[in-house]
């Protein structure tokens, strides 16, 4: 899926496999998330493929979007994983438009990435966008099922 951002700016998100595919039993390792990621943006363009999501953070960055596209209040104006890679965040909430920036850390910054600098992509998106969002991310997640939760 592509978020399209302000100023012609793209994210291209897709789950390409899990970190570990031969892992089927183990609560972690079963269920980390390969992230492609594609950023065109005033930071920068780079594209990076890393561990970044279990498939649980999956369905809770789902689950934020279809609140927001349904406007119902939501535990945090941030989503934050286990792997600071990337970050969520609602930085404007109108109930006819939200403006989520995108931010990118660690393995999904640019390789030539400067410390001192912040990497981010803002969307604004009407209700019937973050709805779109909640049902692409919810067809890029069938086909990693979460395979361990022991």
């Amino acid at each position: 899926m592509i978020f399209k951002g302000i100023n012609d700016q793209t994210v291209e998100f897709r789950i390409t496999n899990y970190q570990f595919p031969e892992i089927t039993d183990c609560k972690y390792d079963s269920n980390w998330l390969l992230v492609y990621l594609k950023v065109k943006s005033d930071c920068g363009n780079w594209e990076t493929v890393a561990p970044s999501l279990l498939t649980r953070d999956l369905k809770e960055i789902i689950e934020w979007f279809e609140k927001l596209s349904n406007d119902i209040e939501t535990d945090s104006d941030s989503l934050v994983f286990i792997e600071p890679n990337l970050e969520f965040e609602l930085i404007k909430n109108q109930s006819d438009l939200k403006t989520v920036r995108i931010k990118f850390d660690l393995e999904s910054r640019p390789k030539s990435a400067d410390d001192e600098k912040e990497y981010f992509v803002d969307c604004e998106m009407d209700n019937a966008e973050l709805k779109k969002v909640a049902e692409e991310l919810i067809m890029e997640s069938k086909s990693f099922p979460e395979r361990a939760s022991g």
